[in-house]
């Protein structure tokens, strides 16, 4: 496997037993991300595109198939190893966003840090620095309900952003934003891609996402495609 390719998955299948229901998710997924690369995966609701990031993220593991994330093989990793993936190599931003209502903006940004280890001088001037980046700087003492919505999706893309990690997966990240304010989150992921080297996968059902991506892929019903309506 080249050293560009960042995310790669074999065969990938996920079902999950609802009631009395058998949902498969994933159906034989293959895909492959190099290092760099923008990529955006549309679909409608219930496609599986979320248990997708879920899986790339080693929140879920695979029924079957290979998750291959920086060299590591998912399968292969305990939960500490997994924890220890999202804390340092990969970068999640769940579709509710995953704030901490109860804590400032600062706080919220900082608790990846404080996870690992971090010693407190340090913590510091990494997340003042990524405020900054991001287009929070003086907004330390807030609290997320205090933000817009465009603010409170760069809180966190701060937080997933703050242990550096080489990978950023962001489920539905313009889903509750009117569009100019999706278009500012969007070239936002550009200036990660492009001051980073940062590995992104956005997810999203709004097709006018993808123009915003290098190469756009089509879930549906499980199967993951090539998206050819944009061609």
């Amino acid at each position: 496997m080249s050293m560009d390719i960042t995310i790669w998955l074999r065969d990938v299948w996920k079902t999950y037993v609802d009631g009395e229901r058998v949902v498969t998710a994933l159906k034989g997924v293959n895909l492959s991300v190099k290092r760099g690369e923008i990529v955006g995966i549309q679909g409608p609701s219930g496609s599986g595109k979320s248990t997708l990031l879920k899986i790339i993220a080693g929140i879920e593991r695979p029924d079957r198939g290979d998750v291959i994330v920086e060299g590591y093989n998912l399968n292969m990793l305990d939960e500490n190893g997994l924890a220890m993936l999202r804390n340092t190599v990969v970068g999640y931003i769940p579709q509710d966003l995953g704030l901490i209502e109860e804590l400032t903006i600062y706080e919220n940004i900082e608790l990846p840090l404080l996870i690992a280890g971090m010693p407190r001088n340090e913590r510091r001037a990494r997340v003042l620095s990524v405020m900054e980046y991001i287009g929070l700087k003086g907004k330390e003492k807030a609290k997320p309900s205090r933000l817009s919505g465009g603010e409170r999706q760069r809180v966190a893309i701060a937080r997933a952003l703050v242990n550096t990690p080489t990978i950023i997966l962001a489920d539905e990240p313009t889903a509750n934003l009117d569009w100019s304010n999706a278009v500012k989150v969007l070239e936002l992921f550009r200036k990660i891609r492009d001051d980073f080297n940062t590995t992104i996968i956005i997810v999203s059902h709004d097709p006018r996402v993808m123009k915003y991506t290098d190469r756009s892929l089509l879930m549906c019903d499980g199967f993951l495609s090539e998206n050819k309506l944009l061609e």
